[in-house]
């Protein structure tokens, strides 16, 4: 593992968001929402790539760096991993050939596990770069599914803006979805459909640590087999990391995925 790096931005402190930034921010989100994310210019903006996702209405421009070591980044606060349990996305991201892309940067957010997004302070907001194999790790929370049933519901998702190489890659605006039980079936159901095609692709495979949720399997999730030499250790790393930070949760859920960017 790589030596960690201790930096201002560790485990996510608590910085307000300008009034400013928000009124920019909530100005370009209707433009996305009216022209980018409308079904009627789908293929005008996105659709290119088959892991194209919806920005939605919730991105706040100008996030922070959250890096703390080589790949790593931590997006959660104590306070809400404490409340919530921690929950650790890893990602690859790689061009379409396969080949990994290091130095890419992730422009994270997300809702808590009670479904509520943060506008008013960087709260689960955050950026990252990966290391030399095209790889991170997001220590975070489970986002949970937000909305009613009948007027709307989006399931359980991280948001991503992946990007590469300038002049060699194209950006992806996706998100991350975690489905019980790893039934992308799941995703039927989500209202983001209206939009564009349902992105079972864009399922998170994602597994269950059963020891650090008093037994039991976090939404039906399989066990993370012991055989997942590679997996058990990053959780290993992570539960001793938070240890030390005095975060008496462990990791509970575990949640891998690939990324991949278009070339130019």
């Amino acid at each position: 593992m790589a030596t960690q790096v201790t930096t201002a931005a560790d485990w996510a402190p608590y910085v307000p968001v300008s009034l400013f930034t928000r009124l920019i921010s909530f100005a370009r989100s209707a433009w996305v929402m009216v022209m980018v994310d409308n079904p009627v210019f789908w293929k005008l903006f996105r659709g290119k790539n088959e892991l194209d996702d919806v920005e939605g209405p919730f991105y706040i421009v100008g996030a922070p760096q959250r890096q703390f070591g080589d790949g790593k980044m931590v997006l959660a606060s104590k306070e809400i991993m404490q409340r919530d349990g921690p929950f650790l996305f890893i990602l690859d991201v790689k061009d379409v050939k396969g080949n990994p892309i290091p130095n890419a940067v992730l422009d994270c957010w997300q809702a808590d596990s009670t479904g509520s997004y943060y506008f008013a302070s960087w709260t689960l907001r955050g950026k990252v770069t990966t290391d030399a194999q095209g790889h991170v790790e997001i220590l975070s929370v489970r986002p949970a599914d937000y909305g009613a049933p009948l007027l709307g519901q989006r399931k359980s998702h991280m948001h991503v803006i992946a990007t590469g190489v300038h002049g060699k890659h194209v950006p992806i605006t996706t998100q991350v979805y975690i489905c019980p039980g790893n039934n992308p079936q799941n995703l039927d159901g989500d209202f983001a459909s209206y939009a564009r095609p349902v992105p079972y692709k864009n399922m998170a495979t994602s597994w269950s640590i059963s020891a650090a949720n008093n037994g039991e399997l976090v939404q039906k999730l399989p066990e993370l087999p012991s055989d997942d030499v590679e997996t058990v250790e990053r959780v290993k790393w992570w539960n001793e990391t938070l240890k030390k930070h005095g975060i008496e949760r462990e990791i509970a859920a575990v949640a891998r995925h690939e990324l991949k960017l278009s070339l130019l």
